[in-house]
């Protein structure tokens, strides 16, 4: 892979979710139309555990790369080494739930109704990452060891027990 291309990819995984969670929005504030009552705090509630659970999920997953999936002295944050530690044993892509949760979250928060309506296409746009960049390239960056542990291990998982193994490393 040339210089150039794998310029253009850092880039393009940098940007993509900025996009995903301001395009959201843009149609609240077009038609700025909000939860009322009851449902408004219900929903702000909701959405406040969701937010936590999301920042979780991306810091975990986070701290265990840095801790298990970084050599010494490393030059980028993208992990040099494969680890199945912690909640990496229980899904394959702890952050990007985490990140894909997060629309869902702020949407609930600002009680805007297109945001919510609109926040599933955040999630559906994590999965299209997901499938479409991050399992190829980390495919091309660990080969086999990679496949076997797709085997093994789902690519998301909403189990308690995924909670649990997150809160090894921390």
């Amino acid at each position: 892979m040339s210089v150039e291309v794998r310029k253009i990819n850092i880039l393009w995984k940098f940007f993509f979710w900025p996009i995903v969670w301001i395009s959201i929005f843009i149609p609240s504030y077009i038609w700025p139309i909000k939860l009322q009552g009851e449902w408004l705090i219900f929903a702000r509630v909701f959405g406040a555990i969701l937010f936590i659970y999301s920042m979780f999920l991306a810091s975990s997953g986070g701290r265990t790369l840095a801790r298990f999936a970084h050599q010494e002295a490393h030059e980028t944050f993208w992990p040099d080494k494969f680890t199945t530690f912690g909640i990496f044993g229980c899904m394959r892509h702890p952050m990007h739930l985490g990140l894909a949760i997060f629309p869902i979250s702020a949407a609930l928060i600002s009680g805007y109704v297109l945001a919510i309506f609109g926040s599933g296409w955040g999630v559906a746009a994590a999965l299209w990452f997901i499938i479409q960049i991050e399992e190829k390239d980390t495919i091309k960056k660990y080969g086999e060891d990679y496949i076997n542990y797709m085997q093994k291990v789902p690519p998301l998982s909403l189990k308690i027990s995924c909670i649990k193994e997150a809160f090894k490393v921390w």
